[in-house]
């Protein structure tokens, strides 16, 4: 598998798992999702918005445009989110079809806090790109905890069962 096929492959990986989760989370009522937990984020409804943020936030670095975010309003939390995650998982696949093997050699620069002071460092993007895969991940299955302790798991969301699932169909 080259470089290129496994970023694509975990981009559709992520929009696969994170959309398992909502699916979960609709059957969820608004006032569990927003209750505080001991996880990060405070609750399934911070995390929600945190791997939606962090999604944006890559898509802005990377094309320079903001997908559109729908307004989050009693009665309409999940689908409004939900709204936001196909928006940003569809430019965000789109972005990464446009990439090529070379693209991801590419050196990018990036700045992050680190102990209260901004760092920049650089990394080929094939790296960057990987660790924006998979930054969801641990928050997934902390979300997939708390939604399987209310009844409504999202069943396995790990990236073998999905290769596994489309190796099936």
């Amino acid at each position: 598998m080259s470089k290129l096929e496994m970023v694509r492959s975990l981009f559709e990986y992520n929009e696969w798992a994170n959309s398992r989760l909502l699916e979960a989370a609709a059957q969820v009522s608004e006032e569990e999702l927003a209750r505080e937990r001991s996880v990060a984020f405070g609750s399934v409804h911070g995390i929600l918005l945190h791997i939606l943020a962090s999604h944006v936030s890559w898509l802005i670095k990377w094309t320079g445009e903001t997908p559109p975010i729908a307004r989050v309003e009693p009665g309409r939390v999940v689908p409004a989110i939900s709204q936001s995650y196909r928006d940003a998982h569809e430019r965000l696949l789109a972005f990464v079809g446009t990439l090529t093997d070379a693209h991801l050699d590419d050196v990018a620069s990036l700045i992050d806090p680190q102990d209260g002071e901004w760092r920049q460092w650089q990394r080929p993007l094939w790296q960057v790109m990987l660790s924006v895969g998979s930054h969801a991940m641990p928050h997934r299955g902390e979300a997939a905890m708390i939604l399987s302790e209310l009844g409504s798991s999202p069943g396995e969301i790990d990236y073998s069962m999905w290769c596994w699932r489309m190796r099936a169909e």
